[in-house]
């Protein structure tokens, strides 16, 4: 398989150099994928990581077919996928019931999404890109960039090493260039839970402790499928109060109240629980100047309505490596430069136009009584649920949604306050 050669092979290709075609700050999957398309396209293209493995990697990512569908133009086949946990759809869980809705069926998509490790995808991308034709300096973290005499970025220093470039991707994270500002926040924490291979990702609308009283945010368990869940609890608007801390303080209560089979306990948590800051923020600077690109976390381009920032690391890598390839083709500077002053746009269109509407319905869902009317209006009306699914995972052109799927529910009852809607009763 690509990716096992790959990482067999990942010393060799790592070699020392001082000139790159690109700079990739970061081998996250922002970086990883756009260091992929570029070394496929023939470009040389070093990716720069301050860490000198994944082990450290904690929590799962979970894949929309979305994000599947960036893989596959990526260039991974099934065979690099094969024994990754697949994801068929997500469980809504508020106000006592629960709904089960596969992935909305839509016009060339795929139809899977898988779950997986943090460190075990951070390690299967960035030994593709590796495969691609990258080269991969780990242990490696860059101090600051460089600049020629016109003051245009001009590569980068890294631990007493400088590296010149034409161009700079930075895809250093959610940290990058937003220092004090606000965003949103989330806690997560690892498990061992029996019900690792439950093949939905389970999205809680609204918390509350083992006493009944109502909790902040939302939440969401993930089965890994390696024996091992990851839940979470997120604070997602950008004009949060909301800290670490806190989203800590509500994940401990709320695992007061979870149900006892997925057995989350002290004695089977696997690590302390681990806080950051999702790439919602929405004055993160310019996602393009003076020669470097900014990709995924970085360019805060995570969904605002739903933290998951996954699917916007790929396409923006993907979208920054075609506007680069573009703009090395170009023979002066400033042709380049135009070329690269389109990204902006580019991975706007890529990733659709609704994050006004999102950060504002963020700002709604943060507070309980808004999810409490939630979870007793919406959440017993499948076909409004499933336009939600469908909106949240396609934020393009809805038209193509379909939701031909089946959906599950748990034990029905007929609701006398709705007739003729059904309420699934969550009784775990």
């Amino acid at each position: 398989m690509i990716l096992a050669q790959a990482a067999a092979g990942l010393a060799s290709a790592v070699r020392d150099s001082d000139r790159a075609d690109v700079v990739v700050i970061g081998a996250g999957p922002a970086g990883s994928a756009a260091a992929a398309h570029l070394g496929a396209a023939g470009i040389d293209v070093l990716v720069l990581e301050r860490t000198p493995s994944t082990t450290a990697r904690r929590g799962a990512e979970v894949l929309s077919p979305r994000a599947v569908a960036e893989l596959d133009a990526l260039g991974l086949t099934q065979a690099d996928t094969e024994g990754w946990h697949r994801a068929t759809g997500v469980r809504f869980v508020g106000g006592g019931m629960r709904l089960a809705l596969a992935w909305p069926d839509v016009a060339g998509r795929p139809g899977r999404g898988f779950v997986r490790s943090r460190a075990a995808l951070d390690e299967s991308l960035s030994a593709y890109a590796v495969s691609r034709g990258a080269r991969l300096r780990r242990a490696t973290e860059v101090t600051g960039l460089t600049t020629d005499a016109s003051g245009r970025v001009s590569g980068v220093s890294a631990d007493g090493l400088t590296v010149e470039a034409a161009v700079v991707i930075d895809a250093s994270g959610a940290g990058a260039g937003v220092q004090g500002a606000r965003s949103g926040v989330a806690a997560t924490a690892d498990f061992v839970s029996p019900r690792h291979s439950d093949d939905h990702l389970e999205s809680w609308l609204e918390l509350s402790d083992a006493a009944g009283t109502r909790l902040p945010g939302h939440g969401w368990i993930v089965g890994r499928g390696d024996g091992h869940v990851t839940v979470g609890v997120g604070a997602l608007a950008d004009d949060t109060s909301a800290t670490t801390d806190k989203c800590a303080f509500v994940l401990r209560q709320w695992l007061t109240a979870l149900p006892a089979n997925w057995q989350l306990t002290d004695a089977t948590m696997t690590a302390p629980i681990s806080g950051s800051r999702l790439g919602t923020h929405r004055d993160a600077g310019p996602r393009y100047a003076n020669g470097v690109l900014r990709v995924g976390d970085a360019a805060q381009l995570a969904d605002p309505l739903t933290g998951e920032g996954l699917t916007a690391a790929l396409a923006s890598g993907r979208v920054a490596a075609e506007v680069v390839a573009a703009a090395l083709a170009h023979g002066t500077a400033a042709e380049r430069e135009g070329v690269l002053a389109a990204y902006a746009t580019l991975v706007d269109g890529a990733l659709g136009r609704r994050r006004t509407l999102g950060r504002v319905a963020a700002r709604l869902i943060d507070r309980p009584w808004i999810t409490h009317l939630a979870t007793t209006y919406a959440l017993p009306r499948e076909r409004l649920m499933k336009l939600v699914l469908g909106r949240l995972t396609t934020p393009n052109n809805p038209a193509v949604e379909t939701c031909v799927t089946p959906s599950t529910m748990g034990r029905v009852i007929r609701a006398a306050a709705h007739p003729g809607t059904e309420r699934g009763v969550d009784q775990r």
